[in-house]
């Protein structure tokens, strides 16, 4: 490069091995491995001095030889590309990433401080210009202890650049967790990180601590725009630019049906949107293949026997395909409001009046009140058997089947749920 800085092609949490949940599994162009692929092109095509890889790489060890061959591949065309690659083991591949760097084996492949010690490596590029880069790998699945306690650091007049696998904000967590102004107070120019998979590229006291987030998005809990980070490093600081490269998107969107009077017009109304939505997608980012859409239905209906029915046929089957975009339907989420009068219904004393009192207590926020406390109690019990028996345990993978519902998500269900029965026991009285 003729320039007088130095640039960087960083990426972290690819997590070869992994495949996206909830899309069509087929589709090869959905693929980790795939994106994995398009990140080495970039890189290659704009010439970078220097790719970084700031850990979860690798998702497991049960991955390692499905992993392999595609990190390999990649790492050989970018070194014979000329260019430097340093990478830090994370939480996921704190010990199949190590291993596989051995088996490589390759001058200009660095994995940066091995077993929990920090380690510091000087990159020259073609420019003539110097930048130091420090690191820090996973010793072990979790560590509870801030890694920058143990970090020295000598202040010099060349760009430094810290790449480390962790958890930054409060300072609390089981994946080396680190506050963002300790960060900030080190004499390091911007810092690389990975674990977290939301791309966000923080600023905190002029310092750029840029999380880029995964290469592909994994899960429903990753919405947004996906891919790698273009940082440029001189003497006077560092830049970064995000280049999306996801072929994949998990989209959220907001559906009125106010206008539907029947079940063929939401399946019409939700149609549209997924056209219009992988037309708009489409053309803003070229790469893109696959919108898998989370929808949240808003408006007042009398439909929610019928929409409940009508979507749940939809989820999973229905496909809207706009030029090399497809678009499905991931999810959905009735946030809806009863075309009932729940006050008018409320001052009667049967099935259908008990039942409005709850849905105007549930819908008002009124939790402390015994009843609703009860249900909230019974519905959490529940839910908490469920998500800790054996047949859950695959769903635990997903950021969003993770955790049990917490208050305000029950509170939501049960609000749906209610007006469901109340939709029942109309229909029943009829």
């Amino acid at each position: 490069m003729s320039t007088d800085f130095c640039q960087i092609l960083c990426t972290g949490d690819v997590h070869l091995g992994r495949r996206p949940s909830r899309v069509p599994t087929e589709d090869d162009d959905l693929s980790v491995r795939h994106i994995w692929d398009r990140f080495i092109e970039a890189a290659l095509n704009r010439e970078v001095d220097v790719v970084v890889l700031t850990g979860d790489i690798v998702d497991s060890e049960n991955e390692m030889y499905e992993a392999f061959g595609a990190l390999e591949r990649g790492v050989q065309r970018l070194l014979d590309g000329g260019m430097e690659i340093l990478a830090v083991a994370g939480n996921h591949d704190h010990d199949a990433f190590p291993r596989l760097v051995r088996g490589i084996d390759a001058d200009g492949f660095h994995l940066l401080g091995p077993g929990g010690t920090w380690e510091e490596i000087q990159i020259a590029t073609e420019s003539g210009e110097t930048v130091r880069f420090v690191g820090w790998s996973f010793p072990q699945p979790t560590v509870l202890s801030s890694p920058l306690d143990d970090l020295e650091i000598a202040e010099t007049d060349e760009p430094t650049i810290g790449v480390l696998h962790c958890e930054a904000e409060s300072g609390e967590g089981q994946y080396a967790p680190v506050r963002r102004d300790a960060l900030a107070r080190l004499p390091v120019d911007a810092w690389l990180l990975g674990h977290i998979h939301a791309p966000n590229d923080h600023r905190e006291a002029g310092q750029s601590q840029l999380y880029p987030g995964s290469l592909q998005p994994l899960d429903p809990g990753e919405p947004g725009t996906h891919g790698a980070w273009l940082v440029e490093v001189s003497g006077q600081g560092a830049s970064a630019e995000q280049i999306p490269l996801a072929s994949l998107r998990y989209e959220e969107m907001a559906v009125d049906i106010t206008d539907c009077n029947t079940g063929d017009d939401v399946e019409e109304t939700v149609l549209r949107t997924l056209r219009d939505s992988a037309a708009e997608l489409g053309e803003q980012f070229p790469d893109l293949r696959h919108v898998a859409h989370r929808l949240r239905f808003e408006g007042r209906t009398a439909l929610h026997r019928e929409i409940e029915e009508t979507l749940r046929e939809m989820v999973g089957t229905v496909r809207r395909e706009v030029d090399d975009v497809s678009a499905t339907i991931e999810s959905f989420k009735l946030d809806t409001r009863p075309d009932h009068d729940l006050d008018e219904l409320a001052r009667a004393d049967d099935p259908p009046g008990v039942l409005a009192q709850l849905l105007l207590k549930l819908e008002n926020g009124d939790v402390e009140h015994e009843r609703v406390q009860r249900i909230l109690r019974e519905a959490s019990k529940a839910t908490r058997e469920v998500h800790e028996s054996s047949r859950y345990e695959p769903l635990r993978r997903d950021s969003e089947t993770r955790d049990s519902p917490d208050r305000e998500e029950l509170r939501s269900m049960l609000y749906q749920q209610g007006l469901l029965l109340l939709d029942e026991l109309h229909a029943s009285r009829d």
